[in-house]
């Protein structure tokens, strides 16, 4: 075979117009060699996806870190692992591996430890039905009877946690009416509050329903079937009569967490796809997510363009931490806010690329690293201080130089549709917003929290495939909105939803804000209301 330098000198005895059609072949050659490796890497991923064992998934950035330490990087003791006080923390012949695999097993030991004591806590709260069993008289003895005892002591309690089945009751409230003496008077007692005046259904079961469908993903015809079953049918048009009726309660309550979630200097956003009942199928809509320290909040919108974002964010200043979707980019301005990069999307491209090229190695590694920085800067004790910011600025940033380094060095060595160039090309594109950390330690290293945030969009899309309509959409996003915030906060969405549900009719807008999750408290116990 030929070598180049035959070639090249072969070629320079054709013709001109020759010479120009090899070049354009060899270009086309170039460029379908490209697209089949790019083709090649679409197919591999999604058959991974599909077929792939659960070890193929990328490993947890914990999981990680921890496998990544050496017993002398930790900062100080770990929790729960002895001191020097109670003994040697690990033996002198112990090997990395051996005090690697110790750490694990102590820490899986914290996690069921803490799990089963939080299990504990909740079964105390439960209430306590009290059920005197009594001495019948097939356990006496011989020629006596039960008069022939008395009780001695309070008796031996034995628990047990059973299952009530859920039902609804109808309660009738009976509106005592009065007249007076001299007959001048007839007053009538008032209706206790109402959801829905001169409706059939308390708080109870609109918050079953907006529970069952923002919470446990449900899709209101399986909600119908539970009811049923438990011996109260109710019609599914009805069930979607109520969730809506809640979002609209609620829209005061929305509006104030959008507020507040706007107003803070730090937001995390992401998106996803909503599908939308349409003529002859369906048609694509978005659920957003904007997400602050104190607030998780949805917003749906029938598209995916960038007015969305400017939207909730015009007229605000901070920071915006996203992937690397470009509609988010007229939100992020001198005079707006400042665009934060997602190390965890740097991490997912070249993880894709490890199989075919172990050299993405390094930069998973590099990652690694980084993160690394943040686990001491929590096992010191200094997360979000000036100390965490010079923690970053000793030890992570000589890690981003040396990432950012590999990448434009071996940017020529790969083809340019390739998935290893992809994944440079995403790291070397956003790197202005990948360092933006460095300089401030309240900002996390990814966006994972808006991608966990948009889980239980997904699982509902599942679920219940699609919402009827775009005001279906947002009210969806209303109710979900405050499920998600209850439970930043650790407040049961349903306690909450049976109690705001009604006082948010009457209660001064000029005070919303005391009836918001992280502000609410609960109103004194009454008689469950019908309506």
């Amino acid at each position: 075979m030929p070598t180049d330098e035959e070639l090249a000198a072969l070629e320079a005895q054709l013709e001109p117009a020759v010479r120009i059609v090899i070049h354009l072949l060899r270009e086309n050659n170039r460029t379908l060699l490209a697209s089949i490796e790019q083709l090649k890497a679409q197919n591999a991923e999604l058959r991974r996806m599909l077929f792939g064992r659960r070890s193929e998934k990328m490993p947890s950035m914990e999981s990680e870190v921890r496998r990544s330490l050496d017993a002398d990087e930790l900062v100080g003791p770990v929790p729960g692992e002895p001191t020097s006080a109670d003994g040697p923390t690990e033996p002198a012949t112990e090997s990395r591996e051996e005090a690697e695999t110790r750490r694990r097993k102590q820490g899986r030991k914290r996690s069921e430890a803490e799990r089963q004591a939080a299990r504990a806590e909740r079964k105390r709260r439960l209430p306590v039905i009290t059920e005197r069993v009594p001495v019948t008289a097939d356990q006496l003895p011989p020629d006596y009877e039960l008069s022939d005892f008395r009780v001695v002591g309070d008796g031996t309690v034995v628990r047990r946690y059973e299952h009530v089945r859920e039902h609804i009751v109808a309660i009738e409230y009976v509106l005592e009416t009065l007249a007076s003496l001299d007959g001048q008077h007839i007053i009538a007692a008032k209706s206790l509050p109402t959801v829905q005046e001169g409706g059939h259904y308390g708080p109870g079961v609109y918050a079953r329903v907006v529970v069952g469908k923002t919470d446990d993903s449900l899709p209101l015809n399986r909600i119908a079937k539970i009811f049923a079953r438990d011996g109260a049918p109710i019609a599914r048009s009805t069930l979607c009569t109520l969730f809506h009726r809640a979002a609209e309660l609620c829209e005061p309550l929305y509006t104030e967490l959008v507020s507040i979630a706007r107003q803070d200097p730090y937001v995390n956003a992401d998106e996803t796809r909503m599908p939308v009942q349409a003529k002859g199928g369906c048609r694509d809509g978005w659920i957003w997510t904007f997400i602050c320290p104190t607030v998780i909040t949805y917003r749906f919108s029938p598209t995916r363009e960038s007015e969305v974002a400017e939207e909730f964010l015009q007229g605000t200043t901070g920071t915006l931490q996203i992937d690397g979707y470009s509609g988010y980019s007229s939100s992020c301005s001198d005079d707006g806010r400042e665009r934060v990069g997602c190390w965890g999307h740097v991490r997912r491209g070249f993880f894709k690329c490890l199989k075919d090229h172990p050299e993405a190695k390094y930069v998973i590694d590099k990652i690694v690293n980084l993160y690394k920085v943040e686990y001491r800067a929590a096992e010191q004790g200094v997360l979000g201080t000036e100390a965490h910011r010079d923690l970053r600025k000793e030890l992570a940033e000589p890690v981003t130089d040396e990432i950012i380094a590999w990448c434009k060095q071996n940017a020529p060595n790969y083809n340019p549709k390739s998935p290893m160039a992809t994944a440079i090309g995403y790291a070397v594109n956003q790197w202005h917003t990948l360092i933006v950390f460095l300089k401030d330690p309240r900002l996390r290293l990814d966006n994972n929290v808006s991608e966990r945030a948009l889980r239980i969009q997904a699982l509902g899309r599942n679920n219940f495939l699609f919402v009827g309509h775009d005001e279906a959409g947002q009210n969806l996003a209303i109710l979900q909105t405050i499920v998600a915030t209850c439970k930043l906060h650790k407040v049961n969405p349903y306690d909450y939803l049976v109690d705001v549900l009604v006082r948010v009719q009457t209660h001064p807008k000029s005070r919303i804000a005391e009836l918001l999750p992280m502000n609410w408290t609960p109103s004194a116990p009454a008689q469950p209301s019908s309506g």
